[in-house]
């Protein structure tokens, strides 16, 4: 496997190993990940945090006491960041670290978001601001002109490096800037497939997928005592009965039985739970009162309850006489208050409900009677958390209404044309479009290159073609050894090495690529066996013409000298090719010239040597160009 597909594929896998790790650490919790970002306001948590911080949380399995951990609080409807100070059963006891007070909520496991991991201070009113449409567009306008510039720029360097590389007038136009067609045309597609999620994508994501609105739910009240009494059949209670309405006498009745039936009426959606109890309330006239449990507290689960619970007039009366006896104070009437104590929780259209209905029902009482409430006597009083009242025709029924106020969670849209799907929608479908245009590029792209052709050839022009110089023939030079290569590679790291260019010949009997230098010719043929060398120097009729075979250099034409006649070519081709051979124009491999037995005797001054056989390169190149009409470069 060739280096730079190593290095490429180790590249690849350790940005997707990069972009793993930022997935698992950082990525929100709206997409799938498991880091929540708080941005903190108010003081219950200073010094430590300050409105604006910003606060990375992560889902933990477990949560200890001591921890700074942020939970949903079903109360305030929003997301509260304080510390563990006590556990209540299965429920968490929160505190702000500058609050003098536990939070009145105990969330539930299930309220709990995640354990306080990364504090990074007024980073999230930064962020908050960064939210505003206008900055949206600031920010991928100015993203775009930076990608833009930098794309110019490594295009204006890489026609500098080309230009440096090899004159213009030697390449062809597009060459080396050219993209395949099959693959450049599928990836085209695919931008233009993705382009539509990714627009859809950043209007979803650039915005919130709920929205609070405010929510008013009315609901009522009402319930109704009733009240009876067993005794002996006569003239009083013919029935043997006393019932709502009737008066109590005490001579005749040893206990009343009282039942409240409660309703709870709504037209929202609601659920509700609570507890309801009887109470009565003894009071004199001067302030002396006392209250007394009638019965046992009812659960009830519903809008609908009925309360019940025994008064003892018998022992009622007793419990006055002593009270008189031992205060020496008579009183002649006494108000007995019954009242039905109802406390309630639960939801109401969404919101949290917490009711209380105590109505009270005032009874007269004196030594030998117990007087209802009459209607002519100023109704009978109902009270509510909401502190409104109502009177009823019916002393003994009673009603009260109230509101809760709380914000509602709506899902917002996005108007797209005649389109108007939700945020939460549109992200999943932009993230799944994503996904699936990639995939399918990622296929496409595969199956275009698996069935295109693969031309040895096109793949280096593509690769090496800032280094390559295209030329109509390459003639071997007389005593200058042919390298045949096994690779491209290591002829790119001649040419790099000796800084020559890639010369491309291409004819009839196949291509090569050469690197020629006046020590060695290296040749790289792609395909084995297609190509054969020319193995005798150029004719008249056959030297190639044009710029682009000649490699014209300025620095070498005075070496150039008028051109012989076709007479003499011959025989000056023979003597350039004697005088190669006479002055040991050994092959060069890779730079490294074979030992030379002239000079055998300048091993005493090795500078003398070189410079000998430096002149002599010379004069083989001099009669070389004089005889064959063509000028030799050792430059680019």
């Amino acid at each position: 496997m060739r280096t730079p597909l190593i290095r490429k594929l180790a590249s690849i896998a350790l940005g997707l190993i990069v972009l793993g790790c930022v997935w698992f650490y950082l990525a929100p919790a709206a997409l799938g990940g498991s880091t929540t970002y708080v941005v903190t306001h108010g003081i219950s948590m200073e010094p430590r945090f300050h409105t604006g911080d910003l606060a990375l949380v992560r889902s933990q399995p477990s949560y200890h006491v001591g921890e700074i951990v942020a939970y949903n609080s079903k109360m305030l409807h929003t997301i509260v960041l304080h510390r563990i100070v006590g556990r209540d059963g299965s429920r968490y006891v929160f505190k702000g670290d500058n609050n003098n007070f536990i939070d009145p909520e105990h969330p539930l496991a299930s309220q709990l978001i995640g354990a306080l991991w990364v504090h990074i201070p007024r980073l999230g009113g930064v962020l908050q601001s960064i939210r505003s449409p206008a900055l949206v567009g600031l920010l991928i306008a100015v993203g775009v002109i930076m990608l833009t510039g930098v794309a110019l720029t490594r295009r204006r360097r890489r026609r500098h490096a080309d230009r440096r590389a090899e004159p213009s007038a030697m390449r062809p136009p597009g060459q080396a800037l050219a993209v395949d067609g099959p693959v450049g045309g599928v990836l085209a597609l695919g931008v233009l497939a993705l382009l539509p999620f990714g627009v859809l994508a950043l209007l979803a994501f650039t915005r919130a997928s709920t929205a609070s609105l405010p929510v008013t739910s009315p609901y009522t009240q009402s319930g109704t005592l009733t009240y009876s009494a067993a005794t002996a059949p006569g003239p009083v209670y013919p029935s043997g009965r006393a019932v709502t309405g009737e008066p109590l006498f005490t001579r005749l009745l040893s206990e009343v039985e009282f039942r409240y039936e409660y309703r709870f009426q709504a037209g929202a959606a609601h659920s509700l739970q609570g507890k309801a109890q009887l109470y009565a309330t003894v009071a004199a006239a001067n302030g002396w009162q006392t209250t007394l449990a009638l019965g046992s507290p009812d659960h009830f689960h519903g809008d609908h309850t009925v309360v019940a619970g025994t008064l003892d007039v018998t022992a009622l009366s007793e419990m006055l006489r002593r009270v008189e006896t031992m205060t020496k104070v008579k009183s002649d009437t006494y108000t007995i208050t019954i009242a039905p104590h109802v406390s309630a929780g639960g939801r109401l259209d969404g919101q949290q409900l917490h009711a209380s209905f105590s109505p009270a029902s005032a009874f007269s009482y004196s030594e030998y009677e117990i007087e209802p409430p009459r209607a002519t006597g100023g109704g009978v009083a109902a009270s509510s958390s909401s502190g409104a009242s109502s009177a009823k025709a019916n002393p003994l029924s009673s009603s009260a209404s109230a509101t809760v106020t709380g914000t509602r969670e709506q899902r917002r849209l996005l108007s797209l044309g005649p389109l108007r799907p939700s945020v939460k929608a549109a992200r999943a479908i932009a993230l799944v479009g994503i996904a699936i245009v990639l995939c399918a590029l990622a296929l496409a792209v595969a199956l275009v290159r698996r069935r295109a052709p693969r031309d040895a050839s096109a793949t280096i022009r593509a690769r090496y073609g800032h280094l390559i110089v295209p030329v109509e023939r390459v003639w071997p030079l007389p005593g200058v050894p042919v390298i045949e290569l096994g690779d491209i590679d290591a002829l790119v790291r001649i040419a790099e090495h000796y800084e020559r260019s890639i010369l491309h010949e291409t004819l009839e009997r196949g291509e090569a690529f050469w690197v020629t230098d006046e020590s060695g010719q290296f040749r790289y043929a792609p395909g084995s066996g297609a190509y054969t060398m020319a193995t005798h120097a150029p004719t008249p009729d056959e030297r190639p013409l044009g710029a682009a075979a000649r490699l014209a250099d300025a620095d070498e034409d005075r070496l150039a000298g008028p051109s012989p006649s076709s007479e003499q070519q011959p025989a000056a081709v023979a003597s350039a090719a004697n005088m190669a051979t006479e002055q040991q124009w050994a092959p060069v491999y890779y730079g490294q010239p074979a030992p030379d037995p002239t000079a055998a005797d300048a091993d005493d001054d090795p500078h003398r040597a070189d410079a000998s056989l430096e002149a002599s390169r010379e004069r083989a190149r001099a009669a070389f160009a004089k005889s064959t009409g063509l000028r030799w470069s050792t430059q680019r």
